[in-house]
């Protein structure tokens, strides 16, 4: 649902800014632009929902044709770090599965990230649905090569590994958002199975395509918002291609509001009902700047987007294209799990993004990746973070720790053109 008639920039002197779980207050004393897209998200009601869910689909019958037709089900859901709506309308899955005699088993799409906590998952799939079905949770971990099935390996030379909950299954139901991701050009859709219950290796060498070797740069077409020659695209798709013999696969690919709640649905086959999914993404949150701005105030959007480092530099890469060249930006992100992992934190002890690129090339880790493209955006901005974070940590990675909030203030006075950015996982800059 969206209001053709929305604005995308307004004037404002106050602002309530999303970190964590709650909003900071901050004054600026002067006005700053508050940068949206065009069209305004509003939340599908359950009746919309369900109407989508009983529709065909993409290139594919309606969701409940697919269960009647299933042996083995499995349902794959995103981790706490992605929301997905999927609280919304999972219980009309799970009632309607039970009433067709169908069992339901499920797994989360952690990918190399840690294992959801209880709590997570009752917030990912509602407490009465962890209740009934905690028996039927399957645990996925990327480094036990015991679990894992090989199914080939692709024209890039990544070894395709899934969870062996995979093969078990001959029906195969993802359920995620779809949003923009720095290398891969939008997550969902694909993902949800690979790299989501991939092995660490395979998740590894697709990663790695997101540099160019050649070049000594990231890839020019594994950048935010592209597909299109996208060579961690490609792969990901040609992984999932390789593995698909055998399975019958039913896409659930939602688009949420900055709250969280579900604007639209774009439900069918996996691939295509993901393209279409990316095409209504851009719709909403196309946005072309009129001008850049030299003081950039910006939350990554609360939790779960700041959980950490690693998600909540994503919402940082998204706004650079608002920025004058040298301009100063003051960024919002909790990360009340610190770094994220290891591999990531510890690549802040090389000091220059130059010499993070030549380790990357010879040695890539998974998200040693992150910690170099963060480098590079930090040695072009001059960036303050308001976080958990310590000052150490802070010079560490390359901010400036900003402790006193009336700090905004003084950046303010001493800019032009201050813009505001709430909710960069709604903005897709050109």
């Amino acid at each position: 649902m969206r209001d053709l008639n929305g604005q995308c920039q307004r004037s404002e002197d106050n602002f309530r800014i999303p970190c964590g779980n709650s909003h900071i207050d901050v004054f600026l004393g002067k006005p700053a632009a508050v940068v949206k897209p065009e069209k305004r998200m509003f939340p599908m009601t359950d009746a919309q929902i369900e109407e989508v869910l009983v529709s065909e689909g993409v290139m594919s019958p309606c969701l409940y044709d697919v269960i009647d037709e299933a042996q083995k089900i499995l349902v794959i859901l995103p981790d706490a770090t992605r929301k997905s709506g999927a609280e919304k309308f999972l219980p009309n899955i799970t009632a309607y599965a039970k009433q067709k005699g169908k069992t339901l088993n499920f797994i989360i799409a952690v990918g190399t990230h840690r294992q959801p906590t209880e709590a997570e998952l009752r917030k990912i799939m509602t407490s009465e649905i962890y209740e009934e079905y905690s028996g039927n949770i399957l645990r996925h971990d990327s480094e036990n090569y015991a679990d894992m099935d090989f199914y080939g390996i692709t024209k890039r030379k990544t070894t395709v590994l899934l969870n062996k909950a995979y093969r078990e299954h001959d029906t195969i139901i993802t359920i995620g958002s779809v949003s923009y991701h720095y290398f891969a050009g939008y997550g969902g859709g694909r993902k949800l199975i690979f790299p989501g219950i991939g092995g660490h290796k395979a998740i590894t060498a697709n990663h790695k395509l997101a540099i160019d070797p050649v070049k000594k740069q990231r890839h020019e077409y594994a950048v935010t918002g592209n597909l299109k020659n996208n060579p961690v695209h490609d792969d990901l798709v040609e992984s999932v291609m390789i593995a698909r013999a055998g399975h019958n696969f039913y896409a659930v690919n939602t688009i949420l509001t900055e709250e969280g709640e579900i604007a639209d649905m774009v439900c069918g086959d996996l691939f295509l009902s993901h393209l279409e999914a990316c095409s209504r993404l851009d719709s909403y949150c196309l946005y072309e700047p009129e001008k850049k701005f030299d003081l950039l105030l910006v939350s990554a959007g609360g939790y779960p987007k700041d959980i950490n480092m690693i998600q909540s530099q994503k919402y940082l890469d998204r706004v650079l294209p608002l920025v004058s060249e040298g301009g100063r930006i003051v960024f919002f992100a909790q990360c009340p799990d610190g770094y994220g992992n290891k591999f990531f934190e510890d690549f802040f002890d090389v000091k220059l993004s130059s010499d993070m690129l030549n380790g990357l090339i010879h040695d890539y880790k998974i998200n040693r990746q992150t910690a170099f493209n963060l480098k590079s955006n930090l040695e072009r901005y001059e960036v303050f973070l308001y976080s958990d974070f310590s000052e150490y940590d802070c010079e560490r990675m390359g901010f400036k720790k900003l402790a006193d909030l009336s700090a905004i203030r003084r950046l303010a006075d001493s800019s032009d053109n201050i813009g505001f950015v709430p909710y960069p996982a709604d903005l897709f800059v050109k």
